[in-house]
């Protein structure tokens, strides 16, 4: 390889690393819970978990596409019901025309067109929700992040 080339690879490596690094640095701003998985983690290289209880559990990776997922359990639907609905909206979900808050136990779908983002959310008995949340950029899953967190600390 030409050396300019070679350089110009390096390069963009560190920065695709630091921009890998500062996707799991904002994702844990926005959700402090979060802890930080060593490698090797199992799935993505970045990976973070959670568990905390009375308010559920999960984890957030960053992929070599530097898009996110977010799998979380066993979260108390009241609240976060209520902040998926202030975030994208009642109806936006199939067949929750009045909102995740209101919603009955089921699965419920959402696939964001603008930014290829996959959502689903499923309420269990019990008032629980555990959703996943697939290919989001990382400003969405930082903004979902930080609603939940809200959400849930102010249960």
């Amino acid at each position: 390889m030409q050396p300019a080339a070679e350089l110009a690879l390096d390069t963009w490596e560190q920065a695709f690393r630091d921009q890998q690094d500062a996707a799991v640095a904002a994702a844990i701003a926005a959700f402090p819970l979060l802890k930080r998985v060593p490698y090797p983690t199992g799935c993505c290289d970045l990976r973070m978990n959670w568990k905390r209880g009375g308010l559920g559990e999960g984890m957030v990776c960053v992929d070599d596409q530097a898009r996110g997922t977010v799998e979380f359990r066993g979260m108390p639907q009241e609240p976060v019901g209520a902040a998926l609905d202030a975030l994208v909206g009642k109806g936006w979900f199939d067949y929750a025309p009045d909102g995740i808050e209101a919603a009955d136990p089921g699965t419920y779908y959402w696939c964001d067109e603008d930014n290829g983002g996959e959502w689903e959310i499923k309420v269990v008995d019990g008032g629980l929700v555990d959703m996943v949340m697939d290919f989001m950029r990382i400003p969405d899953v930082v903004g979902v992040l930080d609603t939940l967190h809200t959400a849930l600390t102010a249960a």
